[in-house]
C-alpha cells in the first residue's frame, strides 16, 4: 500500500488569497477531487486580524493548510494511504497558486527498512 505525504510549500505574491478562509474550503475540495479522493469533511478557522488553517479529512487522509500572509506563506500537508493521486493536487494547486518559489518533499510513510 502506497502511504505518500507530501509537504508543500509556497511563496506568492497575491497576499490576499492568504488573509481569509473564503477560497480555501473550495480550493482544497477542488485539489481533492482532481486526485479521486473522498471528501469526508472539512474545518476551516480565520485568524485576526488575517490568516487561516483548514483541513480536509478524506477517506485516503487529509489536505491541510496554513497561511501567513505577512511572509506571503503557504503550507499544505497532502497525505494519502490509498490510490489518490497527490501529484495532480500539487500541479493544480500550482496552477491556481502561482508560487514565485516552492518546496516540496515527498516522504514515504510506514515504509520497513
Amino acid at each position: 500500500m502506497s502511504r505518500l505525504h507530501l509537504l508543500y510549500d509556497v511563496w506568492m505574491e497575491d497576499r490576499e488569497l492568504l488573509k481569509w478562509v473564503a477560497p480555501w474550503p473550495a480550493l482544497l475540495r477542488h485539489a481533492a477531487q482532481q486526485s479521486g479522493a473522498t471528501v469526508l469533511a472539512e474545518q476551516f478557522h480565520q485568524f485576526e486580524p488575517h490568516g487561516v488553517t483548514g483541513v480536509l479529512l478524506l477517506s485516503e487522509s487529509h489536505i491541510s493548510v496554513h497561511t501567513w500572509p505577512e511572509e506571503g506563506l503557504a503550507v499544505l500537508d497532502l497525505f494519502t494511504c490509498g490510490s489518490a493521486d497527490m501529484a495532480r493536487v500539487v500541479g493544480w494547486l500550482r496552477e491556481q497558486l502561482c508560487p514565485y518559489q516552492e518546496s516540496l518533499t515527498t516522504v514515504e510513510r510506514g515504509r520497513t527498512t
